[in-house]
Parts: structure tokens; C-alpha cells; sequence
């Protein structure tokens, strides 16, 4: 392993001049005891307070900016006592979430805080916000609607569950600062009347290259495609959110990885030194993150694997998959200065120290152990038709069934079961149905694992694939197979609340089946190259209970 560089920072403790802070409006909020049918009285635009914001996104992803914004926030809370009658609210404090509400008050008894949000035209959006029963509250406010007036209840409820205190207002929230086109995603029906996934779909990512300059955004929408948060990021994309308890990880650019407190605090910065990541992170199993990466003094791409310690910031490269694969990397006749001959683009942790790997550039799903200390590659799951003569044939699992094989695909995750036997899991994945290649002259059309495939961004059909792996055995098989929409590159699956999404990324298009697979219904709206993944996210113990 190499160790390459230590790029990390996080707040310090110490006192900076505060920027201006001025009141949007001159007077606050009231509110009455709950418990009498007309105790919400409501505050027309009153009582939230806004920062002298920074536009420039650059200065915004620094701690510096990040600590001077938070020593103003502790100054105005030392000032007097707040309370649900009288609270403290101030607009997207810290410049990372457009329509976010900063809130802070006190009560007397431990009491829970929900709100509802409601604007014309929009379905109601009701929450409760994490941190359970409390005393000091501390909370920011998601859902608010950008360009328009929106009523925004709260209401705090003791122990008991009796209603002690409601506050409405009302706030016309800024408008986008990226493109208002997909405020409103188009919301298709489908055949299944099963019940939708809680959570909050989180679209990642509308640019294609690492080296882009573009401010792109995190977007995430309620379960009827209307858009509760917008998140700016510096360049390229998100990969995907990572939560470890009330904070959330996402990369801001190729080049930092940033962790976020529930208030959308900027509280540590990851840089990648001489290194750009790619496509994905995940958590590792040493207080890390595994990212996969670009080494910027080499003339491959996106064919390196890191860990980022959570602790100091040090960049350590675990994996050169050069290394590992040697033989087929000096088998390429390559003249490009940049060579993407592996193009990895997704990992998920299979023990503490295994990965499984996708390879969009040769259609194969690789396996990796002891990737802390001695790496090497305990199976490959493609076409022996591919690997023949490369001197990896022996790494192949063997296909059991009748089936087209994943070609092109992303997303591959690692998913057990109890009901399986020892050395048996699944692998879940969008198999975009995609078989190409650009760094061999290999024609996928004689390869008789390969029946109904593309090449290219024009097609037919993609599919949602899921195998059973049996490493005792040496076998996998397709046990779940449902075509989508087609989508040459990108895209993404998963499982969650027993639903399964699905995003065909070129076609902007995610749909949500039940455990069936039966659709219940798509999202489907516009970008300037595709939606690299949409997750959804239940931000549970983040900024909801």
C-alpha cells in the first residue's frame, strides 16, 4: 500500500469576527397554548433573520467561512432567551441548503418538535425532527418550496403526547439557484397500489467529467416529485449520502469529500490530494471511507482505490488494480495519454476486508480481499469468452442457467440472507445492457454469453438483475431479472423498505416497484447529461426522527 498524502480539516475552536446579520423583517412570531381551538395565531414574513450571504460556492466549502458563520449563530443564542414564542430562525445560515430554515429555541419540559409545511398547489409536507424529546432545540427546517410563500406549523408535544405549543408563519422562500426546470417532476402512475417507500428521493449528480468547473446540485424530492431541498455543491457530483448519526458525507467536488452536521454545518473537509475521485465511496471497516480514485500522476484512470481516514485526513491507496490484474493491463495497445481500461464504478464491502467491484469497461463484477494489507482477487463473474487467453480464466465463476449476461453495468451491491447457506449471497445491479468496450478490439456480437444486448446510448431495454452467488459451488445464476428503460451509462438500483428503485439516468427517469416488482410509480424530468444515480433517503436521526 502507499501512503500518499494527509489533505483533511475540521473546525477549530476559536472565535472569528462575525459577517453582517440582518433581520428580514421587523417583528416576531407569536404563538398561544395549543390546547385551545384557536391557539396558532400566525406571523405574516416576521421573525426570520438572514445572514449577509456569500455567493461564491468556493469560500462557502471552507471552515473558515463555516466557524465565522457558527460563531455569529452562538452569538445571537447567548443574547436572550428564545422560545417557540419567540424563537430564532435565520435563513440557510451556512449556504449549503437553498429553502433550509435554521431554528433554535428552549422550553421547559422535554418536548418533541413536528411541522408541517403547506404552499399552494404542493401536497402538505410534515415531518418530526430529530433529536427526540428536548429541552434545547436545534433543529433545520427541510421541505420549504423555493419561490413561493409558504405556511410553515410547528408544534412542540411533551412526553405524554399532549400538544403544549404552536407557532405558524410564513416565509416566501429564495428562489433556485440552479435550474427551476425540475422543481416539478412529472409523476406517472402505475398498475401496483402498494404503498411507497418512506424517504425522500435524492437525485446525484447532472455532470459527466471529474475535471468540470460547473456548480451542480444535490436535489431531493417528496414521494410526489415536488423538490424539498437543494443542496449546491462545487463541481462534478455527489456519488451518493453517507449518514453516521447526525452526520452526512458527500462529495463536493473530484477533488474533497465533506462532513455536515444535521444543520447543514460544514464541520470537516476531505481533500484528495494527489488523487480524483470517481463514481463512488462508501464506509470502510478502519474509520475510513473507500473511495474509488483517479491517480493524477499516472496515465490510467479510474482504476485505483482508496481509504480516506476519518480521523486525520490521511489519503492511502489500497488497491492499483494494475497491480493485480498485470497481465490483461500490459495486453492493451494503447496510445491515449489517459487510459480507461478498467473504468470502476461502483464497490460495496462484502466483510470487513473484501470489496466487490464493478467494471463497466469489461462488463465484469470483481471480488477483492484482504484490500487493508495483501489484495488480491478471489473471482471474477463475466464472459469466459472475454477473459480467454488473458491468464484470468481461472478466476471465473461458472453461469448457471440460460441467461444474457450483465454487460455495462452499475451499481452493484452485496446483499445476505438467512435462508441461505454459508459462502451463498446475491448481488443486486442495473445491468445496462450495454456491451461495449474501448480499449480492446472485441466483438461482443460472437460472444455467446450476449443475446439482445446494445452498444451505445441507444436501445431497447435495461434491466434490473439479481444473482445468487454460491462460492462453494464456483456458480452464479439469475434468480430476478425486470426489464426498464434503457440507459447505456449511469444509473442506479436499490432496495429499500422492501420497494425497489430504479433510475434509467440518460433517460431521467426513476420508478419505484413493490416487493413484487409491480411499478407503483415514476418520476421522470430533464438534465443537461443524465441523473447519475437517485437514491432515496429516509434521513432518519438526521433531520428527521
Amino acid at each position: 500500500m502507499k501512503v500518499k498524502s494527509r489533505h483533511f480539516s475540521i473546525i477549530p475552536c476559536i472565535f472569528l469576527s462575525g459577517w453582517m446579520l440582518s433581520a428580514c423583517f421587523s417583528s416576531n412570531g407569536t404563538s398561544e397554548d395549543a390546547s385551545t381551538p384557536s391557539g396558532t395565531s400566525e406571523a405574516e414574513n416576521q421573525g426570520i433573520l438572514t445572514l449577509d450571504f456569500e455567493e461564491d460556492i468556493d469560500t462557502i466549502y471552507t471552515l473558515e467561512y463555516q466557524s465565522d458563520i457558527s460563531d455569529q449563530i452562538e452569538d445571537l443564542k447567548s443574547e436572550r432567551e428564545y422560545t417557540l414564542e419567540d424563537p430564532l430562525i435565520i435563513a440557510d445560515p451556512y449556504g449549503t441548503n437553498t429553502t433550509g430554515l435554521y431554528l433554535y429555541f428552549t422550553t421547559d419540559t422535554p418536548t418533541l418538535l413536528s411541522y408541517t409545511i403547506s404552499a399552494d398547489g404542493c401536497e402538505d409536507f410534515t415531518q418530526t425532527a430529530a433529536g427526540g424529546y428536548e429541552i434545547e432545540h436545534e433543529h433545520q427546517i427541510i421541505g420549504v418550496i423555493a419561490g413561493t410563500k409558504n405556511t410553515i406549523k410547528l408544534t412542540t408535544t411533551d412526553e405524554s403526547g399532549a400538544k403544549t405549543q404552536t407557532l405558524t408563519l410564513s416565509y416566501t422562500a429564495p428562489e433556485l439557484l440552479g435550474d427551476s426546470e425540475n422543481a416539478q417532476l412529472t409523476v406517472t402512475d402505475g398498475e401496483s397500489s402498494e404503498a411507497l417507500s418512506d424517504g425522500l428521493y435524492t437525485m446525484l449528480g447532472n455532470r459527466s467529467g471529474e475535471d468540470n468547473e460547473q456548480v451542480d446540485f444535490i436535489l431531493v424530492y417528496d414521494n410526489n416529485g415536488t423538490l424539498r431541498s437543494e443542496i449546491p455543491i462545487k463541481s462534478y457530483r455527489s456519488c451518493r449520502l453517507l449518514f453516521d448519526e447526525d452526520t452526512m458525507y458527500y462529495s463536493t467536488s473530484a477533488d474533497e469529500i465533506a462532513a455536515l452536521d444535521a444543520d447543514s454545518q460544514i464541520t470537516a473537509l476531505y481533500e484528495m490530494g494527489d488523487y480524483k475521485l470517481h463514481h463512488d465511496y462508501i464506509f470502510g471497516s478502519q474509520n475510513d471511507l473507500l473511495v474509488l480514485a483517479t491517480d493524477t500522476a499516472s496515465n490510467t484512470e479510474e482504476d485505483r482505490i482508496v481509504s480516506v481516514s476519518l480521523e486525520d485526513g490521511l489519503v492511502t491507496e489500497l488497491i492499483d488494480l494494475a497491480d493485480l490484474f498485470e497481465e490483461y493491463f500490459h495486453s492493451i495497445d494503447y496510445e491515449e495519454d489517459e487510459l480507461d481500461w478498467m473504468h470502476i464504478n461502483s464497490l460495496c464491502l462484502a466483510g470487513d476486508d473484501t470489496l466487490i467491484i464493478s467494471s463497466r469497461e469489461t462488463s465484469s463484477i470483481i471480488k477483492i480481499s484482504g484490500i487493508y494489507d495483501n489484495p488480491s482477487v478471489d473471482y471474477l463473474i463475466s464472459s469466459d469468452q472475454f477473459w480467454e487467453g488473458t491468464g484470468y480464466e481461472n478466476l471465473l465463476l461458472s453461469q448457471s442457467g440460460d441467461f444474457t449476461l450483465q454487460a455495462g453495468q452499475h451499481c452493484v451491491d452485496y446483499e445476505t440472507s438467512d435462508e441461505l447457506a454459508q459462502g451463498q449471497y446475491y448481488l443486486t445491479m442495473y445491468n445496462n445492457n450495454n456491451a461495449t468496450i474501448s480499449t480492446r478490439d472485441y466483438d461482443y456480437t460472437t460472444d455467446d454469453h450476449y443475446n439482445g444486448t446494445y452498444s451505445g446510448t441507444e436501445g431497447d431495454e435495461s434491466y434490473y438483475y439479481k444473482y445468487l452467488v454460491d462460492e462453494n459451488a464456483g456458480t452464479f445464476k439469475l434468480v430476478e431479472s425486470l426489464p426498464v428503460t434503457y440507459s447505456g451509462y449511469v444509473s442506479s438500483v436499490q432496495q429499500t423498505g422492501g420497494n425497489l428503485i430504479i433510475n434509467s439516468g440518460s433517460k431521467f427517469k426513476t420508478s419505484e416497484f413493490d416487493r413484487n416488482h409491480n411499478l407503483i410509480q415514476t418520476l421522470t424530468g430533464s438534465g443537461e447529461t443524465w441523473w447519475y444515480r437517485v437514491f432515496k433517503y429516509t434521513y432518519s436521526g438526521y433531520w428527521f426522527a
